[in-house]
């Protein structure tokens, strides 16, 4: 696969920001300061953000824990739907939500880590939760 074909998910993003993106894979990650421009994007295009996972980058490899003094950390977010929730107030809930996750994060006092944080997101569009029976109706 090339470079090319690895970054068509990520097509329609705004160079700038498929350009900064860590990828692996159809994942893709930024680093704490483009994130919120990232995920300001998918708010406006409607795709529900979905979660979050830390990734740091090191030796080439990427790595979801965070190496501290004690034992190693996971700093995971998700977001599911809730009962009576709009499309349109599920994209924006999470978007401001992760947001603020990103915006907040600091490494643990005991950590060891010295590599740039990256934010994986996944996200998804209406047609994918329809596909699965969520928000069928306008």
């Amino acid at each position: 696969m090339n470079a090319a074909s690895e970054r068509s998910f990520l097509s329609r993003m705004p160079e700038p920001l498929a350009a900064a993106a860590l990828v692996s894979g159809e994942e893709a990650a930024w680093e704490q300061a483009d994130c919120a421009a990232a995920i300001e994007w998918l708010r406006n295009e409607g795709y529900a953000v979905l979660g979050t996972e830390l990734w740091l980058l090191k030796k080439g490899q990427i790595v979801s824990s965070i190496s501290t003094i004690g034992n190693p950390v996971l700093y995971c977010t998700s977001c599911d739907p809730l009962d009576d929730e709009s499309w349109d107030e599920y994209v924006q809930r999470f978007a401001a939500r992760a947001s603020e996750i990103v915006a907040t994060f600091r490494f643990p006092e005991d950590s060891l880590e010295t590599c740039p944080a990256y934010f994986n997101l996944c996200w998804a569009d209406r047609k994918w939760f329809q596909s699965r029976g969520k928000f069928v109706q306008a």
